[in-house]
């Protein structure tokens, strides 16, 4: 919302400067994002052009005699529509224009100039906002040598603000003058709405058929001229951010500014009806809008009819076919109210957004729709030349008697910390325009229709703390049993955040939306539904992720393609599915892991993945993990496999397949993810004590031969159960598969380690323990010692 302080001076008698009133409406309001003139330039005067003759030495210029006022000025202009009798604007010698461009004087193919006739261009006023080629000519009554920006009521300063959703009130002047007058605690006065009705009778008929249309009033407007609005008028909407166009459309803007009730005007001869039934679209029923576009409707859509045809789509935009133009000698002016909800999705699906169906979504004052169309129905008779009909049609469902709000003085000082008494909060409902009684410390506020916001006793002490100031509060440290402190799942990921990272792994935080058509890559189902995103904002962003492993791919071939070749990423996120979310562990990693420049560097694979995962586990003493060779699809066929903790599995890891590297224009991309669940609640922050040991341990080593197909984990589970607690340790040194090997065997070195606290280990011992493995080994899967 951008706010005219000229405007503004108009409601509210306030004296200060812009920055002063700023500054204060941040600290009791709503931020100001900024706050500019609306022209930045100097000795801008207007000029009458008294001549205007041919270069001699130059086809495109003009040689211009310049009445300003105290002296005639000779200016070389360049601008085709420069013309004898215009009133024009110059910049007189020593003028500083936007972007600190003085002009000074000039000889010009031989022709001393003195000056510039400007446009409105060169003062700073974007294009948009006058659509103008060449150099501005004043309409109007004006004289020469007047200060140029005063006459235009261009000597303006400008406020943005930066509204949160809730104050929907201050998307117009009215909401914004009443916080400054109550900031300031000065005289607030609105304008008065005085109509001289003619003696015909309004011929319309308006009714609804939704609900969804909670009041509508339409007035006739004859006898209107079509013209340019006067200078105020197209200043204040450019100061606003908005175009001007023509005196009906610019009033009604200018109303919708004001109260913050959108408005808009039917061209009466081709509305071709006397009739006006508000209802629901039809499934895909279409409409031609104000842009000439055809629109397919949905059922939720509102529609504006005149009983025969739609003419508009209720709250967004009016129809081609009855548009306001140059000849147009009557209109019906509309102001109605519509439910938000459906001007939002309407607005939303249909990419229809407007500073009217801004408005719409986000709530309007009720109680300013009538009022609306009188203001802009006083305008329009007095710069459009219009008479109106008298009785206005109209159906109102929306008034209901007004709701009331309690809050005592204790609660009020309960909550903000503060030792207000009844005078001052009596004070500050005053200065907000609130009507209210008082018995026993107790205020009953009538909720303002202004404010559909409000909806309990806090929103009441929330004004009464701004308005008073928050920097008036007292100091207090909050009072509460409990002690802040992170949660044992909070602890644990910043815990493996610091492990990951200190094992060579950086974060990163990826998208949770995803495009459908790739979402269920990389995971292990590939028939679950994924989640879909009602109004995505773009095509492949409509699916919520099933896992984050594919954000971590698109990251490593956002970095290799920009030549950062060794990535090694880690995110820990969420997985969405229709059973619910899940956290999850995810890594990925591509190029050189540890970068030896004096030694042969070992080349990643999936053991140092894997040895990654391990690291993690030995960390948080998590045992009893296996793993399962996988064939899953996305991924290398003999480098992945499932994870187990327990006969559960809780993720995989292995190498993405290479034909998916290739289309990222990747290396090998090793990939891993975990339920982080699971480590979360099996994590032991300490390891159980155990003495150190008093005799030496022992080292065995066994060679066996057996079925290629039986894996190592189960031959070392085998090896642990089927020995006695002596057995400290095993695990597999050596895998040999070919020569001197039968089809299909294969060979594993596996190395044993023993101990005992009570004594030293013999041989015999030792002998003994093998022989029990090796009898296991051969009774469960047939192997032989080599």
């Amino acid at each position: 919302m951008k706010v005219s302080m000229q405007w503004l001076r108009d409601y509210v008698d306030i004296n200060e400067d812009i920055e002063t009133i700023a500054q204060a409406f941040t600290l009791h309001s709503q931020e100001v994002e900024y706050t500019k003139k609306l022209v930045s330039a100097t000795k801008l005067v207007i000029g009458h052009v008294i001549n205007c003759e041919p270069h001699p030495d130059a086809d495109k210029l003009r040689v211009c005699t310049v009445d300003v006022g105290d002296e005639t000025l000779t200016i070389v202009c360049g601008a085709e529509n420069v013309a004898k009798g215009q009133f024009v604007i110059v910049a007189k010698v020593g003028a500083i224009l936007p972007g600190d461009f003085e002009i000074k004087d000039a000889t010009i193919r031989g022709v001393a100039s003195s000056g510039m006739i400007c446009s409105l261009d060169e003062l700073g006023i974007e294009h948009k906002y006058h659509n103008e080629t060449g150099i501005h000519v004043i309409e109007g009554e004006v004289r020469p040598g007047d200060q140029a920006l005063k006459a235009l009521y261009l000597e303006d300063e400008v406020m943005a603000l930066d509204l949160t959703p809730n104050r929907m009130d201050l998307l117009s002047m009215h909401g914004v003058a009443y916080d400054v007058a109550a900031i300031f605690d000065k005289p607030l006065t609105l304008p008065e709405v005085k109509i001289q009705y003619s003696d015909d009778v309004n011929p319309m008929q308006i009714r609804t058929e939704t609900k969804d249309c909670m009041s509508y009033y339409g007035s006739v407007i004859e006898g209107i001229t079509v013209k340019p609005s006067p200078l105020w008028l197209r200043a204040r909407l450019i100061a606003a951010g908005v175009r001007p166009i023509n005196n009906v459309v610019d009033i009604t803007n200018y109303v919708m500014l004001e109260t913050g009730q959108p408005l808009h005007a039917f061209d009466f001869d081709l509305f071709d009806s006397d009739t006006v039934v508000v209802r629901h679209a039809k499934k895909d029923e279409t409409f031609v809008t104000l842009d000439d576009k055809l629109r397919v409707l949905d059922e939720q859509d509102i529609l504006i009819t005149n009983g025969k045809r739609p003419v508009a789509l209720g709250g967004v935009m009016g129809g081609a076919d009855t548009e306001v133009h140059e000849k147009t000698a009557r209109i019906l002016l509309e102001s109605a109210a519509f439910n938000p909800l459906n001007v939002r999705k309407t607005s939303t699906r249909l990419d229809l957004r407007s500073e009217s169906s801004l408005r719409f979504e986000k709530g309007i004052d009720l109680g300013k729709t009538r009022y609306a169309l009188d203001r802009a129905t006083e305008l329009l008779i007095k710069y459009a030349n219009a008479s109106v009909r008298k009785d206005v049609a109209y159906f109102d469902n929306s008034v209901q008697e007004a709701a009331v709000i309690e809050v005592s003085l204790a609660q009020i000082n309960h909550v903000l910390g503060s030792a207000y008494d009844v005078e001052h909060v009596a004070s500050v409902l005053k200065r907000l325009r609130f009507v209210y009684t008082l018995e026993d410390e107790v205020f009953k506020i009538t909720k303002p229709t202004r404010r559909p916001d409000f909806a309990s006793y806090q929103d009441i002490i929330e004004e009464v703390g701004r308005i008073s100031g928050y920097t008036d509060l007292p100091a207090t440290l909050p009072k509460t049993v409990s002690v802040g402190a992170l949660t044992p799942l909070q602890k644990f990921r910043r815990s493996l955040r610091k492990l990951l990272n200190g094992l060579g792994l950086d974060e990163v935080i990826t998208y949770n939306l995803q495009d459908s058509e790739m979402v269920h890559q990389l995971t292990l189902d590939k028939s679950v539904t994924p989640i879909k995103v009602k109004h995505p904002m773009s095509k492949n962003r409509n699916v919520l992720r099933i896992s984050p492993l594919n954000g971590l791919v698109e990251v490593i071939a956002y970095n290799v393609a920009r030549r950062l070749d060794a990535v090694h990423i880690f995110e820990i996120g969420t997985s969405y599915t229709e059973k619910g979310e899940r956290e999850v562990l995810s890594v990925a990693m591509h190029g050189m892991y540890q970068n030896r420049y004096w030694q042969k560097t070992p080349k990643l694979n999936f053991y140092t993945l894997k040895g990654i995962f391990e690291a993690v586990c030995k960390h948080y003493n998590i045992e009893d993990i296996r793993y399962e060779q996988a064939d899953l699809k996305d991924y290398h066929p003999y480098q992945t496999a499932k994870i187990y903790a327990r006969d559960v599995m809780i993720g995989h890891i292995g190498k993405m397949h290479p034909t998916m590297s290739k289309t990222h224009d990747l290396n090998d991309v090793y990939l891993l993810e975990i339920d982080l669940a699971f480590l979360a609640n099996h994590a032991q922050a300490l390891p159980a004590y155990s003495a150190i040991e008093r005799y030496p341990s022992v080292e065995r080593d066994l060679a066996i031969e057996l079925d290629e197909k039986i894996t190592a984990a189960a031959v070392i589970d085998l090896v642990k159960e089927s020995a006695s607690k002596r057995i400290k340790d095993a695990y597999i040194f050596d895998v040999y598969s070919g020569e001197g090997l039968g089809e299909g065997k294969k060979s594993l070195g596996i190395r044993m380690v023993f101990s005992d606290a009570e004594q030293t280990l013999t041989t015999a011992l030792i002998d003994a323990e093998t022989d029990n493995i090796l009898e296991a080994l051969k009774r469960t899967f047939n192997a032989k010692l080599r």
